[in-house]
């Protein structure tokens, strides 16, 4: 038995175990819900001591019931409950170490709790002690300062003097205040005191004023230093601390909103700091200045203070005492710091955007500041510039500027009579050049100017465009800026300030000046972009530089035409000048499209001119202006901005009584030359000398907006280099540099400048006498002095640091005095007429336009043959000046061009240069080669400079190869099938209609006609081209006849055609298919080669080409209306009241019956006046000579370009078109030219007695009889463009041998231009049966 007890039962031993296990761990689980439970119950319990102490609040340092303090019971409270729950957390006993363990954690966190309670009570009982002792100390100050000012009231009444209180009362009282009202978080530790923001309270501002006007400002004012109370503050660090914080209460006071009412007379507290700042800042103006001992110490301690002499990119980064930072930031928020930069509906309130006080408040520390830098630039302090620079950077440049700050502020830094050389703010921009000078050189002024401490998003306006904005403002009231007074106007000042601004708005934003009003504008700063919706006001605001009066009254002043000698080099002609005249005259009434033929018929080996293009500029110019012979001066020439009353000759053109030479213009304006002399006389006397500069700075300012904003600044016409998006480092900008299209402002600019100035003449002098301009075009002109293409031109005013003077800055300025005067001239050209230019040399005498053609001729063949031709110059990026010129000088040259196609200005050949082109067409093969050739620069832009001839032969290429690709040739034995057309020669034009005019595009494919007999047989000739020559030149004949409603002539003995606005009446609709017919006729007659015989007008002739010039509305209605032309002459120079002719803008329209046509929108309702009536002549012409035909036009080139490229056509004005369509106007036959050519078979040649008997008959027929002959053998009455030379097949001449006269006539292979001569037997026979055969107008039944 005591075996088994000592070895146990196994079984019973682990069921044991197993029942231990299980009570143990439901023990655990039991003491560990019982903990879980109990901290629930703690912390509710402090949670509910927690809310018993918060509901019965007792004061700090009392003892409640029980003689504790709050906090204390607040712990002994919790301490007191986590025992008791504890003690009762659960029926179930803890172990004693449990129980240990838990006390000792909650007695930890109850020490913790109840030390956290004695710093909040200690730091409580200290703010509320100091909050008592600073109250305390109010009311003893409040009670000295009663006193000191009731003594000081006493000795001013006994003695009559102010008190000065002692330096040692001044100072504890000082003390005292700042001990009081100094923030507390001001005075951190570690803290600099000069970035103290103070902030006085409500009840503090009152003592603060109290203490500056009765304590400070009396010991600082006085002469006695040792009255002075700052003085002994310098000899303690404390002092120094005290002067600190007392100057920036100074500013602070000004500049932040301190308290509430606690003062009622703000402006006596402003103007007591102002005194006290002005005073240390030695800006009184008193006899004794603030000096002496230690009063300079104070005076450099407070220049230090008030103005840092670094430059930051925030603001916030200097002291806040800093009165150009404080400044800045009361502009953007405000003194309260909580105002928007720019206000709500700050464009209606304008100078009532922000309170009167918030405006004094500014004004104070503005005017302020501009006397302080007046002072330093008047001592030459060192660091003036940055001085100069940080305030044009961070005041100058905030938006609405000077309706933020009072004129008599702001007129400081314009203001000249105090004795400045010239305005501050002219001296201002110089500083910021000369600190700047890299970034304002290379465009990156925008760079120069940024700010991060305003956002784009707060603030949607770039600090260039606000700048730009206040400059503006401030020039345009400043005397010696503006131009209102012209004896005070600084023209060298007025140079710089305006060089300044041309860079200012190369870099402003493009909605600066844009229509596009309220539109995401993205703004670059360097290389970052932000999109915005541009400031309205602050647009507003820069748009004033575009005023009409404004603008006006600049080139006014800065136009002197007696020290220009603008009418003696405008007047003056050399001999080069009466050469050309002489070229001309001989010539003689010679019309445009005979001289056109001739040019195509002759081969000019020699260029015109005489040289290379590329001689110096300063030579050719010198040459054209230097002669023995001084002309007349223009005594029409009236003062600037006088419009010229031309009535009495208007008249006299109008009623038809022939031409008007400029002497009789000259002796009609004389009296009101004569009053316009005698007004120039009585102007006072200037104050300064006159300079050009002037002048040259407001060519580059407003050429950089005409070029940026006047449509021609943003697309390359030369589109020559392969890539022009690359911009390079230097630049800014995106491809959104300049506007796509005209804006309304620069054509207000342009009208200006044009009719209300005499900019025109001047900048034309200025390009043929300046020096400085003639280099740089000379420049601009010759690759040789600047590779650079002329696409890189730009603006920009370069300035050099080390060497510049007032006024003066590097750059290509004659480049943007060459853009004005082209601007300038093609806006003057589109409402002057043909009788204007060469009767009246209006706008300038022709020999000058002749001077103009010459350089521009220059700067386009550059530009078109010679730029962007290696592959360094390929990555430069081009400039919207540059891109403008080319588009401005292309724009003058096709103007004039096109006026000289009506009217002869010039030679034919003055246009040309020399073998332009030759070389490359012999280069090219196929059709595909001269297709590129024609989308060359030079052919798109200028194809003028081309020979006409050559341009002829490109067309004709052009046409030749492009018809072997689509109908073959006989030559390459590749001659494909074409279009079968059977045609009765009485139904030409039906059976043509009705075969062809469903071919389109197919007309290009070759047509192979069969004539039928009056019987309705086939005739035996076979079409290998001669047959279809022949059918179409009888149906051109037939279509373009008058008779047939579809076309007018213009009246006179020219007769030309143009369509007939009523063609509708004759034939329906059907009209419109009619002329989509004949535009496809007349395509095909040029792509064949066939000259046909109509004549058109001019204004058709422009529609052909793909847009009517309307520079020759006028002219044009003269030709097809001469009465109406004649009043509308009358209309533009009657004098009187025009309202009284009782005319509106309708046009009466008399197509068998009358009807009235509105002009504009409810014209019928708007009188004609004086003011519109140029817009009236304007839309009647328009209406007569394009708004009636404009629909038949439009279904006549529609069918023209169908066949015939209207690229193809752009090669040619309109007298060369002609030609083209018809060969010369007159319709004579060279017979020299075609004797030259003529080729022989059969066993004829020169020497034969035929021939020699045939040319004698040939030249003793008349024009008709010789174009009966030609079309007889060719199919065709007149010659090819170039001559009988170009005629494929040649005119030849085939023998046929008959035993006598009778046997047989002459005929005519006209597939070959083959002529089949008989041997007749006298010159007379021959000349009988010449007659007869091509006058008896029979087909192939005739032998």
């Amino acid at each position: 038995m005591f075996a088994e007890e000592l070895a146990g039962n196994p079984a019973k031993k682990r069921a044991d175990e197993a029942k231990a296990r299980r009570l143990r761990a439901k023990r655990e689980k039991e003491a560990k819900d019982a903990r879980r439970k109990k901290d629930a119950e703690r912390m509710d319990a402090v949670a509910a001591a927690m809310c018993d102490v918060n509901s019965e609040p007792k004061p700090v340092g009392t003892a409640d019931s029980n003689g504790l303090n709050a906090p204390q019971n607040l712990v002994g409270a919790v301490s007191t409950v986590a025992d008791k729950k504890v003690a009762s957390t659960s029926d179930t006993p803890l172990t004693a170490a449990q129980i240990a363990a838990e006390q000792r954690k909650i007695r930890s966190e109850g020490r913790q709790k109840n030390s956290s309670a004695i710093v909040i009570q200690s730091l409580l009982r200290s703010k509320f002690v100091a909050s008592k002792t600073r109250d305390e100390q109010r009311v003893v100050f409040d009670k000295r300062m009663s006193d000191l000012i009731a003594l000081a009231g006493i000795l001013k009444k006994s003695q009559g003097s102010d008190y000065v209180p002692p330096p040692a009362t001044a100072s504890m009282l000082v003390v005292q205040f700042l001990f009081f009202a100094w923030p507390y978080n001001s005075q951190k530790k570690n803290s600099d005191i000069q970035d103290s923001v103070v902030i006085l309270s409500e009840q503090d501002v009152s003592r603060w004023a109290k203490l500056i006007r009765h304590i400070v400002l009396p010991g600082i004012v006085t002469d006695d230093s040792d009255l002075d109370p700052l003085m002994p503050w310098l000899d303690t660090l404390a002092g120094e601390r005290r002067l600190t914080k007392l100057l920036g209460l100074c500013v602070s006071s000004i500049a932040k909103r301190h308290g509430g009412a606690g003062i009622t007379d703000k402006a006596a507290l402003f103007t007591d700091v102002d005194s006290v700042l002005r005073r240390i800042l030695l800006l009184d103006d008193s006899t004794t200045k603030y000096g002496g001992g230690a009063r300079d110490e104070i005076h450099q301690i407070s220049r230090r203070l008030f103005f840092q002499n670094q430059l930051a990119g925030v603001a916030n980064e200097r002291s806040s005492c800093d009165i150009i930072q404080s400044l800045r930031l009361m502009l953007l928020y405000g003194s309260n710091g909580r105002t928007s930069p720019i206000p709500a509906e700050a464009g209606q309130l304008r100078e009532n955007c922000i309170g009167q006080d918030e405006k004094e408040r500014i004004s104070i520390l503005f005017a302020l500041a501009v006397d302080y830098l007046a002072r330093l630039i008047a001592n030459g302090e060192r660091d003036v510039s940055i001085y100069c620079v940080r305030f044009l950077k961070e005041v100058l440049a905030i938006p609405l500027l000077t309706w933020k700050v009072k004129p008599e502020a702001y007129m400081r830094i314009i203001d000249q009579s105090s004795g400045h050389r010239h305005p501050p703010l002219v001296g201002y921009i110089q500083c910021f050049i000369d600190l700047k000078c890299e970034e304002v050189s290379n465009g990156c002024i925008d760079v120069a100017l940024e700010m991060t401490d305003v956002s784009l998003t707060s603030c949607p306006a770039p600090a260039v465009l606000c700048l730009l904005a206040n400059l503006i403002q401030l020039g345009k009231q400043c005397s010696s800026l503006n131009g209102s007074d012209q004896s005070k106007l600084h023209f060298k000042a007025a140079a710089e300030y305006h060089n300044f601004l041309s860079n200012l708005i190369n870099a402003a934003p493009l909605g600066t000046f844009s229509r596009r009003m309220s539109a995401v504008e993205w703004v670059y700063i360097g290389s970052s972009s932000t999109p915005i919706v541009l400031s309205e006001a602050v647009v507003e605001q820069a748009s004033s530089l575009l005023a009409d009066s404004y603008v006006r009254q600049l080139f006014r002043c800065a136009i002197d035409p007696d020290s220009l000698d603008t009418d003696k080099v405008i007047n003056t002609k050399s001999d080069k000048d009466k050469s050309y005249e002489k070229d001309l005259e001989e010539i003689g009434t010679e019309s445009v499209s005979s001289l056109a033929a001739k040019e195509a018929m002759v081969d000019r080996n020699r260029s015109f001119w005489q040289g290379s293009w590329a001689k110096k500029l300063t030579q050719s110019v010198n040459a054209l202006i230097t002669g023995p012979d001084k002309q007349k001066s223009r005594s029409s020439l009236k003062g600037p901005g006088q419009l010229m009353n031309t009535s009495s000759i208007a008249r006299q053109l109008a009623n038809g009584k022939g031409s008007v030479t400029r002497t009789v213009t000259n002796a009609v304006l004389t009296s009101e030359a004569e009053s316009g002399n005698k007004e120039t006389a009585s102007s006072t006397k200037r104050e300064h000398e006159y300079s050009i500069t002037f002048l040259l700075s407001l060519c580059r300012t407003y050429s950089t907006i005409i070029s940026r904003w006047g449509g021609c600044g943003k697309d390359d016409l030369v589109k020559r280099c392969i890539q022009d998006t690359k911009k390079s480092a230097t630049s800014s900008k995106g491809s959104d540099d300049a506007a796509g299209t005209l804006e309304p402002c620069v054509t207000a600019l342009l009208n200006v400048l044009c009719f209300s100035t005499s900019l025109l003449d001047t900048t034309c002098a200025i390009i043929q006498s300046n020096p400085k301009v003639i280099a740089d075009l000379y420049s601009v002109i010759d690759v040789n002095k600047r590779r650079e293409p002329i696409r890189s031109l730009n603006t920009r005013s370069i300035y050099n640091r080390n060497n510049r003077s007032l006024g003066e800055c590097e750059g290509n300025i004659g480049a943007a005095v060459l853009l004005v005067f082209t601007t300038c001239l093609s806006h003057t050209l589109m409402v002057t007429d043909d009788v204007e230019i060469h009767d009246m040399e209006k706008p300038l005498p022709k020999h000058q336009l002749r001077r103009c053609i010459l350089l521009l001729k220059k700067l386009l063949y550059r530009a078109c043959c010679l730029d962007d031709v290696h592959e360094l110059s390929i990555n430069l990026v081009s400039d919207h000046l540059g891109l403008s010129l080319i588009s401005r000088s292309s724009k003058v040259m096709n103007d004039l061009y096109s006026r000289s196609s009506r009217r002869l200005l010039c030679t034919p050949q003055f246009w040309t240069e020399d073998s332009l082109l030759e070389s490359d067409l012999r280069r090219c093969k196929s059709h595909g080669d001269y297709i590129r050739l024609l989308s060359s620069p030079v052919c798109r832009i200028c194809p003028f400079l081309v020979s006409f001839k050559r341009r002829l032969k490109l067309f004709e290429r052009i046409v030749t190869t492009n018809r072997i690709d689509i109908q073959g040739s006989n030559d390459f034995r590749n001659l494909k099938p074409g279009i079968m057309v059977k045609v009765m020669r009485g139904r030409v034009l039906e059976d043509g209609l009705i075969h062809l005019n469903n071919l389109g595009r197919n007309m290009r494919q070759r047509i192979v006609v069969n004539y039928l007999t009056q019987a309705g047989t086939k005739e035996s000739g076979i079409d290998v081209g001669g047959l279809f020559k022949e059918f179409w030149t009888d149906l051109s004949n037939i279509a373009f006849d008058p008779n047939y409603a579809l076309f007018r002539v213009t009246e006179g003995s020219a007769s030309l055609m143009y369509p007939n606005p009523s063609s509708r009446l004759a034939h329906g609709s059907d009209h419109i298919i009619l002329f989509e017919f004949l535009g496809r006729i007349l395509g095909k007659a040029l792509y064949e080669g066939i000259t046909i015989q109509p004549q058109f007008a001019h204004l058709f002739l422009s529609f052909l080409k793909g847009g009517h010039q309307y520079l020759h509305l006028l002219t044009d209605l003269s030709t097809i209306d001469p009465q109406l032309y004649n009043n509308l002459m009358f209309l533009k120079s009657y004098t009187g009241d025009v309202s009284d002719l009782c005319l509106t803008f309708t046009v009466a329209n008399d197509d068998f019956r009358v009807s009235e046509v509105p002009l504009i929108a409810n014209g019928a309702n708007i009188e004609v006046t004086n003011e519109n009536k140029r817009r009236y002549i304007y839309l009647v012409a328009k209406h007569h000579v394009c708004d009636r035909i404009k629909e038949q036009s439009d279904a006549f080139t529609r069918g023209l370009w169908e066949v015939i490229d209207r690229s193809w056509l752009r090669l040619f004005n309109e007298p060369e078109l002609q030609v083209l369509i018809s060969g010369p106007s007159d319709g004579k036959i060279d017979v020299s030219d075609m004797k030259s050519n003529a080729r022989y078979t059969g066993g004829y040649s020169m020497v034969d007695r035929n021939i020699i008997r045939f040319w004698s008959c040939v030249s003793s027929f008349t024009p008709k009889q010789q174009a009966d002959l030609l079309r007889f053998v060719t199919s065709c009455e007149r010659p090819p463009p170039l001559g009988f030379a170009s005629m494929n097949p040649p005119f030849t001449i085939q023998r046929v041998g008959i035993m006598r006269d009778g046997e047989k006539l002459p005929t005519a292979s006209t597939c070959f231009n083959t002529l089949k001569l008989p041997t007749y037997s006298s010159e007379k026979v021959m000349k009988e049966r010449l007659l007869y055969a091509i006058q008896a107008g029979a087909g192939f039944e005739l032998t």
